[in-house]
């Protein structure tokens, strides 16, 4: 962390950094220290298994699959752990919500629909909600919150929760929020075993 806070003016904390990288992740020396150890998501995606052409997902990093152009030098590749589940996904929410729900709207579904995406409105700025949790944690002194996340997220890591719920003023932090972390991707509850471990934290909250 020190030398990664030094930057890339300091050579020998960067050569540091990026040989510290490659080491944990297995990523090519060589490619560490070109990127300055420092890897955008799309880039530790297509890196980490280069050698043997495959690249990892992005919502469940456990998962790879074959990069269609592995010599290419742009990201010309999908989602391993995504892409493959969008017609079954898709399938399943139709399913609930014309046979389950009797609910025929108009139109046709799209799972992760982008135009939808493109078109939200944030407002003022990034959308974020620290500043309501901070302003709720504070009113109501028996709140309590349970931040559930998967180990292989690539989409929203848990490290980053770890380091805003640590940001937390005293009055919030102890027994009143909890993160947990399992096996899993973006949909950690997909899993049978992660499922369960996650229900038993609810309940352990609710009690």
């Amino acid at each position: 962390m020190a030398d990664l806070i030094k930057g890339q003016a300091d050579r020998e904390a960067t050569t540091r950094l990026a040989d510290k990288v490659a080491a944990l992740t297995g990523i090519d020396q060589a490619v560490s220290r070109r990127l300055a150890g420092r890897f955008e998501v799309g880039e530790f995606r297509r890196e980490f298994d280069r050698r043997n052409g495959r690249v990892t997902g992005r919502y469940d990093a456990s998962v790879s699959g074959f990069d269609p152009y592995p010599d290419s030098s742009y990201f010309l590749f999908g989602d391993p752990s995504g892409d493959s589940l969008t017609a079954p996904l898709t399938s399943a929410a139709v399913d609930l919500t014309t046979r389950k729900l009797n609910w025929r709207p108009d139109g046709s579904y799209h799972l992760l629909n982008e135009a939808v995406n493109r078109a939200w409105d944030f407002g003022r700025g990034p959308a974020e909600s620290v500043s309501q949790l901070r302003q709720i944690l504070a009113l109501d002194p028996k709140m309590k919150l349970l931040v559930g996340h998967g180990l292989f997220d690539l989409a929203t890591p848990y490290f980053g929760s770890k380091v805003i719920l640590d940001q937390l003023p005293a009055y919030a932090r102890s027994d009143r929020v909890k993160l947990v972390v399992y096996p899993g991707g973006h949909m950690f509850y997909s899993r049978d075993a992660t499922r369960q471990a996650f229900r038993a934290e609810v309940e352990k909250l609710m009690k």
